[in-house]
C-alpha cells in the first residue's frame, strides 16, 4: 500500500498540510496532506463518508480546519484575497443544483461573477467565456432551457459549465460524472485531460476506479478521514488498498491507462459477509 508522505506545499498550486477537522469527539479528517499543481488531474477516491467532500470544502475556503493549513502557490490561503481565490479556484459541489427558474445561459453566466464589480456590466468577454463553457460541456443546445427543467445529468453538466466559465486555474470537482451517462462521463474526463494539457490543475472526486486509472496522473485514497494511499493509479489502487478502503475484492485487467478495475466481490467482515450478502453472488 502506498502511504501518504506529507508532500511539501506545491510552489505553483494548492496544498493541504496535515489538515484535520473534528466535530466533537469525531474526526472527519485526520492529518490529511495532498497537493495539486498545474497541468495535472488528481483523483480523490474513497468510500462514502471518508471525508472527501469535507476536504474539498476546506480547500475551497468554505469551511476551516481544526488543525493544519492550506496554501495557494506556497502562501497561506487565508492571506489571499477572497475575490482572487474565487477567480483562481473553481469549485463544483456534490449534487450541485440551482432552484432558480433561470436559463442555463444565465446560470453559466454566474460563473463570471468573480470578474464583475457591483457596477460593471457584462462584457463581450463574459459572453464569449459562457459560450465556450457551454460548448465544451455539450450544453449549448440547453442554453435557453430553465435549469430547473433539466435532468440530473444535464444539470450537472450545466453546473460544470458555470465553473468553467470563470476559467479558473485550479478546479475542485466533487463527483462531476455521477449521474452522467457513459458518453458524457467519458467526455467530462476527456475535457479534464485537455484542460490539464493547457496547464489547468484539477482535484476530482471519483468513484469509478477505471476512470481514475485512465485519466488521473495521481490519486489519493481516503479512508475514515485519513489518506491510506497516494501515488500513480497503478501504485495506489493496489488490491490491498481497494480491499481496505472499499471493502471489496476487485479484478484488474491490464496496466496503466489501459487498466480495467472492476469491483467483483464484497469483502467479508469478521465471520460473515459484509451487509449479510453472499460475497461471491453474481
Amino acid at each position: 500500500m502506498s502511504q501518504n508522505s506529507s508532500p511539501p506545499p506545491h510552489p505553483n498550486g494548492l496544498s493541504a498540510q496535515a489538515v484535520s477537522l473534528h466535530v466533537g469527539d469525531r474526526a472527519l479528517l485526520d492529518g490529511v496532506s495532498l497537493t495539486v499543481g498545474p497541468g495535472e488531474v488528481v483523483g480523490l477516491l474513497g468510500p462514502n463518508g471518508s471525508g472527501k467532500s469535507t476536504l474539498l470544502r476546506i480547500l475551497a475556503r468554505l469551511s476551516d480546519p481544526t488543525a493544519g493549513s492550506v496554501t495557494l502557490d506556497g502562501e497561506p490561503i487565508a492571506r489571499v484575497d477572497r475575490a482572487a481565490t474565487a477567480r483562481r479556484i473553481g469549485y463544483l459541489p456534490q449534487s450541485a443544483r440551482s432552484d432558480w427558474p433561470i436559463s442555463v445561459r444565465e446560470t453559466v453566466m454566474l460563473g463570471r461573477t468573480p470578474f464583475l464589480s457591483p457596477l460593471s456590466r457584462i462584457a463581450e468577454a463574459d459572453h464569449a467565456a459562457v459560450a465556450k463553457a457551454l460548448a465544451v460541456t455539450d450544453t449549448t443546445y440547453l442554453a435557453d432551457r430553465a435549469v430547473t427543467t433539466l435532468s440530473g445529468g444535464e444539470r450537472m453538466r450545466a453546473m460544470l459549465a458555470r465553473v468553467l466559465a470563470g476559467a479558473p486555474e485550479l478546479l475542485l470537482l466533487d463527483e462531476p460524472v455521477t449521474g452522467l451517462d457513459p458518453r458524457h462521463q467519458l467526455e467530462a474526463m476527456l475535457l479534464l485531460d485537455r484542460l490539464a494539457g493547457d496547464g489547468r490543475g484539477t482535484l476530482v472526486v471519483l468513484h469509478d476506479l477505471t476512470l481514475a486509472a485512465r485519466f488521473c496522473h495521481r490519486v489519493y485514497v481516503l479512508h475514515e478521514g485519513r489518506v491510506v494511499a497516494e501515488g500513480t493509479p497503478d501504485a495506489a489502487l493496489d488490491p490491498e488498498t481497494i480491499a481496505t478502503a472499499f471493502e471489496v475484492e476487485a479484478r484488474r485487467i491490464g496496466e496503466g491507462e489501459d487498466a480495467l478495475i472492476v469491483p467483483w466481490t464484497v469483502r467479508t467482515r469478521g465471520n460473515g459477509p459484509s451487509g449479510g450478502l453472499d460475497a461471491t453472488r453474481r
